[in-house]
């Protein structure tokens, strides 16, 4: 017989961007908890709303599964003295698991004799467990930060309130400090005045809480918000501007979601749409509204937690017509100042301890964009490259981004435009940040994407150069953010870029910060920056080992590993492709270990061993421009045609022939195959299923 169970705990609201995660936490110790319990059952949900963490489990046993545990315990020598009898250690061994000396079993482990005890566990009530079980899981959950209140000793995100715990219709008993377990719950605070409510049974768990207006399921939230946001945007014949982040803020924010529609003047549709969004978005969580144009229209939604009314819609409608009269009130006396009339002011604003002001990072990132253009090609973008790195962080003293600091390059945008700067200059202003995270927009024109990399690797650089390395989760400067930002740029925008060259001509400009030797420095940036890449790549849908068989030392010019492993990927795909593989393999095991004597061609006896030989002076000149020229697939396709000279050779030749010339010989000609193909991939890297 089966009955469902459940664990509610009731707690004050607890951060809304901790309560996903809280969630899945809390289903996965659950999980855990159980099995090691040895509790069965069909089904574990998980659920929370601010207010509440709970998990339902269904068709739970009504005893603990039966298994026997096998325990190690003294050697047989220790066991049992000269006379036969049992000794402290062994008569301790038995007491502590409660067994008696006949149920003593002998096995053999590395040849020395064990006393074991198998002893039968389980087949308990599961509502005499399920309190510790319960107990431990409350305890197991951990938080970013935790609060004690009362006069309790347990630490919890929010001050618990309640524990309702059931096992069918009946109670499971346990007590936390001065919390009782019990079959009561509450529902919505306000729309039933914080009341609790009796639980029939676990099954009637969601309904019953659903009828005191709280819907526990996060995704069933979800649902409701979609559905009211969508019919009441159609209504105005509007769109929603509501993204995933912003449904999933507005989803932990609410028990019983409900929705309501705010108005505000015209005369602040002046403003910059991406003020107004972010005004709404991020300061206030509303959900903005669009014409069939892309324009922003003077209505917005509002995700409440109760029913809307008049009081509620007033409310927010004074919140954002403040909010949006500050911000008007800022951009217009911003723009009585051209944007580099701003500059100055960077000059009191320190980049970093040891580093300077964000004025003389500006220096630095003007003086790397003239490097980077020369080494790419983009000499016909260097002056407004240069104007656009003057200008990038003049927007950061302005009043609008210390108020709207997510607005940073937005805001310098339109004070470029206001200030007549050249368009392309006030976009690659706009886009210098870009990529912000995973999968974001890239910067459009080349001066953006000149300063954008000027600016990330400015901000390695400099952070290395002070000893302010990244490490495992240590990361405060977005370090990782910024090297994904130049990996994707110079990958998806098809630009070979010598970085270590780029490093060695920016070395006059991190002299004076330097905490390390020059070499040590150079070291550890590439070793960084080659860990990242690797890292990155798995992204472009490279398998792990085609990444490291691709990349033979640091990287120094990351689209063109990117090539590399491209070709490996798709020749992978061929059945020829494995086999070359096998006969590398082979190949590096050979070699390996031994002193490589000088080759000579007059040594060569055999026809397959001249087969191959012929193979590969044919091939060398051609593999090696293919190489020149970057024709990665062509390179792994005259690769490729060396296998059935390869597989020949082993058939027939005796690599390690008695004679130690002949022996010495054909080593070293499976040496020099092997150096070529290093060049282009490490066969030995490559997992062969």
């Amino acid at each position: 017989m089966s009955e469902s169970a459940l664990l509610e705990i009731g707690v004050e609201e607890i951060p809304h961007e901790i309560l996903s995660s809280t969630i899945e936490q809390l289903e996965k110790l659950s999980q855990q908890k159980l099995s090691e319990a040895g509790i069965i059952y069909k089904e574990i949900q998980s659920f929370g709303t601010p207010r509440r963490l709970a998990i339902l489990l269904k068709d739970v046993e009504e005893k603990t599964s039966e298994r026997v545990m096998i325990k190690k315990g003294p050697s047989l020598k220790a066991a049992f003295d000269e006379k036969g009898n049992p000794t402290k250690a062994l008569e301790g061994f038995l007491s502590s698991n409660k067994a008696s000396l006949d149920a003593i079993e002998k096995k053999e482990i590395s040849g020395n004799i064990y006393i074991h005890l198998s002893i039968k566990e389980g087949g308990s009530p599961v509502t005499s467990i399920l309190p510790d079980v319960f107990t431990k899981i409350i305890f197991s959950l951990t938080f970013p930060k935790t609060m004690k209140w009362s006069n309790n000793s347990i630490s919890f995100v929010r001050p618990i309130r309640w524990i309702a715990s059931m096992y069918g219709s009946s109670t499971i008993d346990f007590t936390l400090e001065n919390i009782k377990s019990s079959n009561l719950s509450y529902g919505h605070r306000i729309l039933t005045e914080n009341q609790s409510f009796k639980l029939s049974k676990p099954e009637l768990y969601i309904q019953e809480l659903k009828e005191k207006f709280v819907i526990v399921n996060p995704a069933e939230r979800r649902k409701k918000i979609l559905e009211m946001v969508d019919i009441t945007a159609r209504k105005l014949n509007a769109k929603p501007i509501m993204g995933e982040k912003l449904l999933d803020t507005l989803v932990q924010l609410t028990e019983y979601p409900e929705i309501a529609i705010g108005y505000f003047e015209e005369d602040f549709l002046k403003l910059p749409k991406e003020v107004l969004i972010s005004e709404m978005i991020e300061h206030q969580k509303y959900i903005p509204l669009e014409n069939s144009e892309g324009d922003l229209i003077n209505r917005f939604l509002i995700i409440t937690n109760i029913p809307s009314n008049t009081n509620i819609v007033n409310g927010n409608e004074r919140v954002i017509r403040a909010r949006l009269s500050d911000g008007k009130f800022f951009f217009d006396e911003d723009k009585k100042k051209k944007l580099e009339e701003y500059l100055p002011m960077l000059a009191n604003v320190t980049y970093a301890r040891g580093l300077g002001t964000l004025l003389d990072k500006v220096e630095r990132i003007k003086f790397i964009v003239n490097e980077i253009a020369n080494l790419i090609g983009y000499e016909d973008a260097i002056k407004n490259a240069l104007r656009t790195a003057t200008l990038c962080k003049a927007d950061l003293v302005t009043s609008m981004v210390y108020e709207f600091p997510e607005l940073q390059g937005i805001i310098g945008y339109y004070y470029a435009l206001n200030s007549m700067e050249n368009i392309n200059v006030a976009i690659s202003i706009k886009e210098h940040y870009l990529p912000k995270y995973s999968g974001d927009n890239l910067p459009s024109l080349p001066e953006g994407i000149l300063v954008s990399l000027a600016d990330k690797f400015d901000s390695l650089l400099s952070m290395y150069s002070i000893g302010n390395f990244v490490t495992g989760s240590k990361d405060p400067y977005g370090l990782r953010r910024q090297t994904l930002g130049i990996i994707r740029i110079l990958i998806d925008k098809k630009i070979h870029l010598d970085m270590n060259l780029l490093f060695q001509k920016a070395i006059p400009i991190y002299k004076n910060f330097l905490k390390m030797k020059i070499d040590e420095f150079i070291t550890k940036i590439n070793d960084f920056m080659t860990s990242r890449i690797k890292t990155v790549l798995k992204e472009y849908n490279f398998s792990y080992d085609e990444i490291e068989a691709g990349i033979t030392e640091n990287v120094y010019d990351i689209y063109d590993s990117y090539l590399r492993i491209e070709a490996i990927h798709t020749a992978r795909m061929t059945e020829n492709f494995k086999h070359l593989a096998i006969a590398f393999k082979r190949v590096k095991n050979i070699i390996k270990g031994l002193k490589i004597e000088k080759f000579d061609g007059n040594l060569i006896s055999e026809d397959a061993e001249k087969g191959l030989y012929d193979v590969f002076i044919k091939n060398r000149k051609a593999f090696l421009e293919a190489l020149e020229k970057r024709d990665y697939k062509l390179c792994v396709s005259i690769l490729t045609s060396f296998r059935p000279s390869v597989d020949r050779f082993f058939d027939e030749v005796l690599v390690m022939d008695e004679n130690e010339k002949l022996k010495n010989n054909r080593v070293a000609m499976l040496s020099m195959i092997d150096q070529l193909f290093m060049k282009m991939i490490d066969f030995e890297k490559i997992v062969l299923e």
